[in-house]
């Protein structure tokens, strides 16, 4: 029978997606996803809006069905099982609670449930409150609560219930930001000591930094990148992968590479030209260069490079310019507040450690400094 259907794919994982398809009518929001979650592990799936991010929560969870495909979840083939029966704990976005009763008795829920005693109970429903700090609400209704903290009491209705699975839909997009960095913090802690799997989705690269063991980049229903954190960032596969990790996000330049010299040079399509030190293939390609690869040259430089301030604001204590290089707009980040005026003119330079040069089609070819890149 399919439900007894078993994988030759699965060995460790947990979870496991082999290319799944989804469409809505004419819309294909899932085009042959792959990959697979660790048992103890924290995945993180990165996306834009519209990147089939809660899709494919939603496919795992068993909510929606899929066109084609297999998911597989504790070497079982699970397409066709009863969300009920997966033993999974989905948070989305939006509140997920019952008004009519009290903070305590929507988090008891899931436990009355599964009839565990009054004591045990309790004794969860507190260390789950006192952990997301809602313990001084719990005798209140979810109507009374602010936004944040109705967020937080539907975070604690999924982590109070023991399963093999958690499920996140930008569980904290709601908070504020010193909330925020408060609960990726107790997720690390929770995720780490108690060994619990979470696949989490988020649309901030730093969310997906700070709690992923890996992440998944998704755009458009594809799997552009899936691998640890380190290495898509230092390594992305394609420059919508380079720029969605970073802020500000790394500077592309269209541009040509030719030889001269015995090494190659890039001569972006505004007539700029940098000396790669490095013998690269010739033709067409795009160089990206994250922005604290940019700083200030002295006018003596002879490497220097004339920009034009293009726009110029804070971002906590740095800085953060936006320069006009022929046709190109570069961004870059200087410590501390300065002051620049917009048309000024100042003289910048380029580091090329670890900088990406990508095919124009947009695939990494090299890094920079790394000769077997």
């Amino acid at each position: 029978m399919e439900m007894e259907k078993k994988s030759e794919y699965n060995t460790e994982g947990l979870l496991m997606l082999k290319d799944v398809y989804k469409n809505y009518g004419d819309v294909e929001a899932l085009k042959g996803v792959n990959f697979t979650a660790r048992k103890g592990q924290c995945l993180v799936i990165l996306g834009p809006s519209g990147a089939g991010k809660t899709t494919t929560l939603k496919v795992i969870a068993g909510l929606e069905s899929v066109e084609s495909g297999e998911i597989y979840f504790k070497g079982q083939f699970i397409n066709n099982l009863e969300p009920r029966n997966r033993n999974m704990a989905m948070v989305f976005e939006t509140y997920a609670l019952y008004p009519h009763i009290s903070v305590f008795e929507n988090l008891a829920s899931p436990l009355r449930t599964l009839k565990m005693d009054e004591d045990t109970i309790k004794k969860r429903v507190t260390e789950i409150a006192t952990m997301l700090g809602i313990d001084k609400f719990l005798e209140r209704r979810p109507g009374f609560l602010s936004g944040g903290q109705r967020q937080r009491v539907a975070l604690g209705r999924a982590l109070i219930k023991p399963v093999d699975l958690y499920l996140m839909d930008e569980p904290i997009a709601h908070l504020d930001a010193k909330l925020r960095y408060q609960m990726i913090g107790e997720f690390k802690h929770l995720q780490e000591t108690l060994k619990i799997s979470i696949l989490y989705v988020t649309h901030d690269w730093r969310e997906a930094m700070s709690l992923g063991n890996e992440i998944i980049v998704l755009n458009k229903g594809r799997v552009e990148q899936y691998g640890e954190k380190d290495e898509i960032f230092k390594h992305p596969a394609n420059t919508f992968v380079a720029r969605m990790i970073g802020d500000p996000p790394m500077n592309l330049m269209h541009g040509s590479i030719s030889e001269r010299g015995g090494s190659s040079i890039f001569k972006a399509s505004h007539g700029m030209e940098i000396d790669l030190h490095e013998s690269i293939r010739p033709g067409k390609a795009i160089l990206g260069v994250r922005s604290s690869k940019i700083g200030l040259a002295l006018p003596s430089n002879k490497r220097g490079i004339d920009a034009e301030v293009y726009s110029c604001g804070k971002h906590g204590m740095n800085t953060v310019v936006s320069m006009k290089v022929g046709e190109e707009i570069l961004k870059t980040e200087f410590k501390g507040h300065q002051s620049f005026n917009i048309g000024q003119m100042i003289r910048i330079y380029i580091d090329l450690e670890n900088a990406c040069i990508f095919h124009e089609s947009g695939k990494l070819i090299r890094v920079l400094g790394e000769r077997n890149g």
